[in-house]
């Protein structure tokens, strides 16, 4: 009889390195932003390259980025040179502020303030083996004293010589913005799952796309029909069965949602999302239909599909990145910025542990 050696899964991230990732993002934007004032730009530009190269993981294969001041064909930045042009600018080929050089412009003057200050306050971080999901919001100060925030994922994965680099990077302005922001509270959850042996296909995370959408529109067609009740019983079982809230808080950033309820951890808060009704919340009901007409009407939905511009296989996780458009009745076509992170349960079932939405920034 054999017997049977066991090697197990070695490169476990872990929250410290986690930490020590986002942290050190926050330190280098400030350093880009100080370098350009102090140095120039092609200190600064070259600052910029040196943390893509030590912070992001191009040289695994292509990065799921989706930065904040970026908009139409180059909303998102796959390869190494369109994220150096997000950070500093310069680049004809992109149309960049360069977010690390600091504060937009003043609409008067046009004079930019340098980053001062940056910080994470994490709402979610999901550790899974050598991958990790963190969601929160991102702050910057400037040396005019200006504080700003945006709402903020990011996906790490530890490759073989155990350096944590960035795969997934969604930013986005909030849909709404709040007057103090320091003031917004997050609730920071954990939670760890990984099945080495469970791997994700390109073909389930495309079957599991189509699933939501379809799902979306039919809720809102049973709004429609039926009534809400039946319309949240739907919305219910969507979460139940396309959502991971039974492992854990899910790192959800609805596209409408803002302020103290911006980030929806648990069940309760993504079907208000989805369907409204909950005085918790204030919700539309984003499944219910497209956005109320100046009579306060709603059109249904009647369509709902998604384009990708990076899907990544991670073991028994994965991570797509595109948009997401929506077409209603009157025939309305609008999308979003969407990413989504799935998980691969043991029974089987790919289930979204990362969703973060946004409307487009221009």
């Amino acid at each position: 009889m054999l017997e049977t050696n066991f090697l197990p899964y070695q490169n476990l991230i872990t929250k410290k390195e986690v930490r020590q990732a986002f942290n050190g993002w926050t330190q280098a934007l400030v350093d880009i932003s100080q370098t350009y004032k102090n140095k120039g730009f092609d200190a600064a530009e070259e600052l910029a390259g040196a943390v893509i190269d030590g912070a992001y993981g191009y040289q695994l294969g292509v990065v799921a980025f989706k930065p904040t001041w970026a908009s139409g064909d180059t909303t998102f930045r796959t390869d190494r040179e369109g994220a150096i042009s997000y950070f500093v600018g310069g680049n004809d080929d992109y149309d960049d502020l360069g977010f690390a050089i600091g504060s937009a412009p003043d609409p008067v003057t046009g004079e930019r303030s340098p980053w001062e200050d940056s910080w994470f306050d994490p709402s979610v971080r999901r550790l899974d083996g050598n991958t990790a999901i963190v969601q929160g919001l991102l702050y910057t100060e400037a040396e005019d004293g200006s504080v700003g925030y945006v709402d903020k994922t990011w996906g790490f994965q530890k490759d073989d010589f155990g350096n944590v680099r960035i795969v997934l990077h969604h930013s986005s302005k909030p849909y709404e913005s709040i007057d103090s922001p320091k003031s917004v509270k997050n609730f920071d959850v954990d939670a760890r799952n990984f099945d080495v042996d469970n791997l994700i296909t390109k073909k389930e995370v495309l079957a599991a796309q189509d699933a939501w959408t379809d799902a979306l529109v039919a809720i809102s067609q049973t709004n429609k029909n039926e009534g809400f009740d039946a319309a949240e019983e739907l919305a219910g079982a969507v979460i139940d069965g396309a959502y991971g809230y039974d492992s854990g808080g899910v790192a959800f950033k609805p596209t409408w949602a803002y302020g103290d309820t911006t980030f929806r951890t648990d069940r309760e808060g993504a079907i208000s999302y989805f369907v409204g009704g909950n005085d918790d919340y204030d919700d539309l009901g984003y499944a219910i239909g497209n956005v109320p007409n100046k009579k306060g009407k709603r059109s249904p939905w009647a369509d709902a599909w998604t384009e990708n511009a990076v899907i990544r296989i991670d073991g028994d996780t994965a991570t797509s990145m595109g948009w997401m458009y929506t077409e209603d009745e009157k025939g309305n076509v609008g999308y979003v910025d969407k990413t989504w992170t799935y998980q691969k349960g043991d029974d089987g079932v790919l289930r979204i542990v990362v969703h973060h939405s946004s409307k487009p920034y221009a």
